[in-house]
């Protein structure tokens, strides 16, 4: 029978062995502060999950809107990618990944149009432990289309207006190529509304040929951006090529006709004394060519020579005018007679004086 006093039995139990009592506690204390802290830790942070189509060779994403969301954007927004996530697991593992990964930037394939849910474990590389608890925006409406190539002409465009008298027109514009590639969403490019511009070029008071190199191009009729070039260089290899056209209006008149002889000769000349003349050129100088032969000081002279009575029409260098009386911006070759000035001549024969016999 025991006969160690129950007081002392007491004691031994409390203050007994007591090395081994401090090292168990001591391990109890590690194994619950450990076990405390990597579970049921949760964190929240700003976040990207963008929104990719299975192929980008084939496919592209039309748009994006949000269905369920409760701080990040309302309903009807467009998903810009941008959200908020919170992530659960034991606090080491949520403290590395984040020392790790301080931008969180995930990608989800998208297969086809419809909704989609954002908290998808999916959307990030997370290491073994850590889980997603929840996304905010939480459900996004992505429209899907399939991607097409089309081609579309250029269409300078200019501005200002070129040199009084000259015009330019569809035909006076060549563009170099005629054609570019434009890649983008079938139901953008079947229709007719996506155009390709140049940008603007200034053709003010332009009156020779112009060459643009390098002009950069752009696509008008598409709001959602969504179209592109392909390549995308083509954007900035344009060439036009402006050649302004003449844009001048007709007026007649009826022009006297003079007749000059030179050398001294005396000529008996039967001639046209007037003649209808067309003029081409810009209004305001038909207008002045119009009052100067109203006024008398445009007419035409003939250079007359003995034909010995036969009719004869004037050559070109035989017929002229006096300088100044016509707009300088007439030329020789802006004028033509509508009727043939014809004249004859011949040497006036002096009368014999009588003698006597």
């Amino acid at each position: 029978m025991n006969s160690t006093p129950l007081n002392v039995r007491v004691m031994e139990i409390f203050f007994g062995n007591t090395r081994n009592k401090l090292t168990s506690m001591v391990l109890a204390i590690v194994v619950w502060a450990y076990a405390f802290g990597n579970t049921g830790h949760e964190e929240t942070r700003e976040a990207v999950i963008r929104l990719q189509p299975s192929s980008t060779d084939e496919q592209i994403i039309l748009s994006q809107k949000i269905t369920e969301s409760r701080m990040m954007g309302q309903p009807g927004d467009t998903y810009t990618g941008n959200c908020r996530v919170m992530i659960s697991g034991p606090r080491n593992a949520l403290a590395r990944f984040f020392e790790e990964s301080p931008q969180m930037i995930g990608t989800l394939v998208v297969d086809k149009s419809g909704p989609i849910q954002l908290r998808s474990e999916e959307a990030f590389d997370l290491p073994p432990g850590l889980t997603i608890q929840s996304v905010d925006p939480s459900g996004v409406e992505v429209v899907v289309d399939s991607l097409i190539r089309v081609q579309r002409g250029l269409r300078p465009i200019t501005k200002g207006q070129p040199a009084t008298g000259y015009q330019i027109t569809s035909e006076d514009v060549r563009v170099m190529p005629d054609s570019v590639t434009l890649v983008g969403p079938r139901t953008i490019l079947e229709g007719d509304q996506v155009n390709v511009l140049s940008r603007e070029i200034d053709v003010r008071n332009l009156s020779e040929a112009l060459i643009v190199d390098d002009v950069e191009l752009l696509i008008t009729g598409d709001d959602s951006g969504l179209v592109r070039f392909d390549p995308p260089s083509a954007a900035f290899t344009g060439k036009v090529e402006i050649k302004p056209s003449q844009n001048l209006e007709e007026a007649t008149a009826e022009v006297s006709v003079k007749y000059v002889v030179e050398g001294g000769v005396t000529l008996e000349i039967n001639g046209d004394q007037s003649v209808k003349v067309t003029v081409k050129g810009i209004e305001e100088d038909l207008d002045q060519w119009k009052k100067n032969v109203d006024e008398g000081r445009f007419y035409l002279l003939v250079r007359a020579k003995d034909t010995n009575g036969s009719s004869l029409n004037p050559t070109a260098d035989e017929v002229f005018w006096v300088d100044g009386s016509l707009p300088a911006r007439i030329s020789r070759e802006m004028i033509k007679f509508d009727k043939i000035i014809l004249y004859s001549a011949k040497t006036i024969q002096e009368p014999r004086e009588e003698t006597d016999p």
